[in-house]
């Protein structure tokens, strides 16, 4: 059975409200944690200090802004991509920044995406909506194993 949970990391509330109507809307059936921080979402995925019992659930993707209060994105995928538990675990940044810079660096550190946030009156969110879409139901993700050394 696939993975029907996506990991939402943005500080940015009305993004975040557009975001969760728009899933609604698409009606996606998948379980969307959020975290406004990257220090929040470093948490859930079991990647802070202080955490020994690994991520409390699995997600078939991370969607990730880059401008993060005190952690800020790169930061959470560049961890994520160290981990050897989460290396192969999609990661889609999300951001208004349409900078080649943002998304060549974006690539560099191992992201599997790079969304720019989008204005549509007639459908708000609908892209997010849909690349989620494409993550839950169309990808076939690596199994979940340990890097090799």
């Amino acid at each position: 059975m696939a993975i029907r949970a996506i990991l939402l990391v943005d500080d940015d509330e009305d993004f975040l409200d557009i975001a969760k109507r728009a899933i609604e809307h698409e009606q996606l059936g998948a379980t969307v944690s959020v975290a406004r921080s990257g220090f929040e979402a470093l948490s859930k995925l079991g990647l802070t200090s202080g955490d020994t019992a690994g991520p409390a659930k699995e997600f078939a993707a991370i969607f990730v802004d880059l401008n993060l209060p005190g952690v800020d994105g790169w930061e959470v995928l560049r961890r994520i991509r160290a981990d050897n538990q989460l290396h192969r675990l999609p990661v889609v940044v999300v951001s208004s920044s349409a900078q080649a810079g943002d998304v060549g660096r974006s690539y560099d550190l191992g992201a599997n995406s790079y969304v720019v946030k989008q204005y549509d009156p007639s459908g708000p969110g609908r892209y997010l909506a849909r690349a989620m879409r494409y993550w839950l139901e169309l990808n076939r993700p690596a199994t979940a194993a340990p890097r090799l050394s």
